[in-house]
């Protein structure tokens, strides 16, 4: 009997811890949801606040106001400031002449700043470490190419100075090429130049294709 009465009561506390329990954590699932719901409204708030001068302004106009204020698509960068010394040439229409100096355009997308550029040459105006660069298309038929990249200077009684260069050799005697296909030759290296120094392009073997004005390039930069 005693037992019995035992059980019951024992049972009764486990119903009554676990219904404490149960509410327990649905009163916390209540509160937890109300900060959060209460939290996210005034986060609305604060920006509709922040976004609006005028609390009593209309929505919709304020809304195509910021559209019509959104800058185009077609709107362009502003140009690019170089701090240091830099020209990039793109070729002429004219292939190379006589004496193999190349030449470039210097009327359309001229890119120069603190270089001078005079007879086909980028003339060097402050002393410094630059690196130079140079690609030209050629005719894929072509057995023999010579690209080179010379300079002048006052400090060497104006004597021709190879900087670099690349001799494209065919190995076969007679290529057998597409009609049309074309290689590519490129030189870059850094060297240090002094005030008066001139760098310019030659090709002494082969012929340059002139197809577009991005195939064919030449510049230089401080580094």
């Amino acid at each position: 009997m005693v037992d019995s009465w035992k059980n019951r009561m024992i049972q009764t506390i486990l119903y009554v811890l676990v219904s404490i329990a149960l509410f327990g954590i649905v009163v916390e699932t209540c509160f937890i949801y109300h900060l959060y719901t209460t939290k996210h409204s005034s986060e609305l708030l604060y920006d509709k606040d922040f976004l609006r001068t005028d609390p009593t302004e209309d929505t919709s106009s304020f809304c195509i106001m910021e559209a019509s204020t959104v800058p185009s698509k077609k709107t362009r960068p502003p140009p690019f400031k170089a701090f240091k010394p830099l020209a990039h040439l793109r070729a002429y229409v004219e292939r190379p002449g006589a004496d193999g100096v190349m030449r470039w355009n210097d009327k359309v997308d001229l890119e120069l700043h603190e270089l001078e550029y005079k007879e086909n040459k980028l003339v060097v105006e402050k002393e410094g470490y630059y690196y130079i660069y140079s690609k030209l298309c050629f005719d894929a038929k072509e057995a023999f190419f010579h690209h080179l990249v010379v300079m002048t200077s006052s400090r060497f009684r104006g004597s021709l100075i190879e900087l670099l260069s690349n001799r494209y050799y065919e190995d076969h005697p007679k290529p057998l090429k597409r009609e049309g296909s074309m290689k590519n030759s490129y030189l870059g290296g850094m060297f240090h130049l002094y005030k008066g120094d001139a760098v310019f392009v030659v090709v002494k073997s082969g012929t340059v294709r002139m197809q577009s004005l991005a195939n064919n390039y030449f510049g230089m930069f401080m580094m």
